[in-house]
């Protein structure tokens, strides 16, 4: 391990930094909005674009890659992040602000595919354990990020100026990368590959709950007559629930099958959301739902896989339904919070968290599904 790593230097530390970044990025937007709105004179429903915008970002990112070809987009899907990043910190207007968020996206999306595919190459038998330490260090990313902004008094331009600067580091290694990537073998069995609508409708429902958990939770609490600090601290304490959910699965996903954990991932989550939404400690139950939220798409990239076989479209398929309901689910939720009442828009996510394990209850009755077992990491 310790040979590969000295071998790989640049990928390992160049992997490690931007992953921690990626993860602050993503969850600065939720913590962010308030400001954004207060900057730029708009209503909920507006500022919470900007979330919308990230994600279209990343799915663009990902359809990009899918019609790439084997041309190594590392950098550019680095430049992007700082680019994002930059955007967002100069605050020029709300059209670049937004456009911004969807570079930023889009260099997240592409960036997520890009880097574990070649750790999963350059680290060969090693290579899963360290597509689960730069994804633990994501989360780590996301706890601490909302803190951060807190202590520098919610000022966004110099949170997200030290994120793009951070950047350039990674931007700058990823020049190293390519004497170190190992050589991508032509992808094959794409012969068994079938599309299920109602499965990618499951996993797409799942990313969808958690966009809307992780952008517009800490809205949902500060409508609710909660301080932005409160806010902010459920946030952070919501990534420590998820990453824990993310662990708890690499310890027990190999000894139970993926459908009735993704099933109860949907059950646990909707459960927590309505003490949230019932005003039940909601800074406490809402990060607790993390908890359950966080196993949802590992189970469902297994679930999913085993659905539609093991081809080499399948992957790309899958991330691309997921990254759809990221993008739906604040769309269509950010422009309902600020009618709701108070909390209630915990009510709301519980409730489709609720109707899709209902509805995904009839998939446990295929036995080819339930030999599926979980993934160690996303």
């Amino acid at each position: 391990m310790i040979e590969l790593i000295k071998k790989n230097s640049l990928l390992f530390v160049g992997s490690i930094i931007a992953f921690i970044l990626m993860g602050a990025g993503q969850s600065l937007m939720g913590p962010a909005l308030p400001e954004f709105q207060h900057i730029f004179s708009l209503s909920i429903a507006s500022a919470s674009m900007a979330v919308t915008a990230q994600w279209v970002g990343a799915l663009i990112g990902v359809i990009a890659l899918f019609f790439g070809g084997q041309h190594d987009w590392t950098r550019v899907a680095f430049g992007l992040l700082v680019v994002g990043a930059a955007l967002m910190a100069f605050h020029l207007s709300w059209p670049l602000t937004l456009l911004g968020s969807l570079t930023f996206g889009a260099g997240y999306g592409a960036s997520l595919a890009l880097v574990n595919s070649r750790l999963l190459n350059a680290f060969g038998k090693s290579g899963p354990s360290m597509v689960s330490l730069v994804n633990a260090l994501f989360g780590g990313g996301a706890i601490v990020a909302p803190l951060v902004f807190i202590a520098l008094t919610r000022n966004t331009d110099m949170s997200f100026g030290i994120l793009a600067v951070g950047l350039i580091l990674p931007l700058l290694l990823s020049f190293g990368f390519a004497r170190q990537r190992a050589e991508n073998k032509p992808a094959e069995g794409d012969n068994d590959f079938k599309i299920s609508i109602p499965t990618l409708l499951v996993g797409a429902s799942g990313t969808a709950v958690e966009a809307c958990l992780i952008g517009l939770g800490p809205v949902i609490l500060t409508g609710g007559r909660f301080s932005d600090s409160a806010a902010a601290n459920a946030l952070s304490l919501f990534f420590v629930f998820f990453l824990s959910g993310r662990i708890a699965l690499s310890i027990i996903g190999h000894r139970f099958p993926a459908a009735p954990m993704l099933i109860g991932g949907f059950i646990g989550g909707a459960l927590l959301l309505a003490c949230a939404g019932g005003g039940v400690y909601p800074t406490l139950t809402y990060p607790v739902a993390g908890f359950f939220i966080g196993s949802i798409f590992p189970n469902f990239f297994v679930f999913g896989s085993n659905r539609m076989g093991q081809g080499a479209r399948t992957g790309s398929i899958i991330v691309t339904a997921a990254l759809a309901g990221g993008v739906a689910g604040p769309l269509i939720v950010g422009q309902v919070v600020a009618i709701m009442p108070p909390l209630t828009p915990f009510w709301l996510i519980g409730a489709y968290s609720a109707f899709v394990a209902l509805c995904g209850l009839r998939i446990l009755k295929k036995p080819a599904i339930l030999q599926a077992t979980s993934p160690i990491n996303k």
